[in-house]
């Protein structure tokens, strides 16, 4: 189904369509590459689990991450709760 009030993101002379307000970002300011490297990341680290001690590790690392992201959205009105 075709969104009736889709995004755009303008590269020079490429135009792409963006599928959320996150998506937009990342198309604009070019980050394709870094999310990425965080999910090859995110698939190693979850790889390494074992046990529920490493469990546990991975999960604060990964709360972590998480917390910064939304403090960073609510910093720039991106994240409102």
């Amino acid at each position: 189904m075709k969104n009736k009030n889709p995004l755009y993101v303008v590269k020079g002379k490429e135009v792409q369509e963006a599928s959320s307000m996150l998506d937009l970002l990342i198309k604009k300011f070019n980050l394709e590459p870094l999310v990425t490297v965080l999910k090859n990341i995110f698939n190693l680290l979850l790889e390494q689990v074992e046990n529920y001690a490493m469990f546990l590790v991975i999960k604060n690392f990964l709360d972590e991450i998480l917390q910064k992201l939304i403090d960073l959205g609510k910093k720039f009105g991106l994240v409102t709760a």
